[in-house]
């Protein structure tokens, strides 16, 4: 997966996809889809890495995004008890209907 620096957010406008990937109990990474390619966000030489969804939807509250998606990826519990992995994906994709801030001027 390509790196995508937060400081070249506003470069992408529109954003088609945000898709939010739930790693951990509270712990979350965000990638950008544009342009058919994905891309991992990244603040400098390291991933992104928010503690909740309020963090997220604040980053990107004033860009223009068609799209969130809340991704948890396969459990680890198969794994974590010794167990072969699993012959089917249990992970699950929700779209997030976040609205947009309409900039206004005064």
């Amino acid at each position: 997966m390509h790196k995508l620096q937060i400081a070249d957010l506003s470069d992408l406008q529109p954003i088609e996809l945000i898709q939010i990937h739930s790693l951990d109990w509270m712990l979350y990474q965000v990638s950008i889809s544009s342009d058919n390619a994905q891309k991992l966000l990244y603040d400098g030489d390291y991933p992104c890495r928010f503690h909740n969804l309020l963090q997220i939807k604040e980053l990107f509250e004033t860009m223009s995004v068609i799209r969130y998606q809340l991704i948890r990826d396969n459990s680890a519990y198969d794994e974590m008890i010794g167990q072969p992995e699993a012959l089917f994906s249990d992970a699950i994709a929700v779209d997030l209907f976040w609205k947009q801030i309409e900039s206004t001027q005064h």
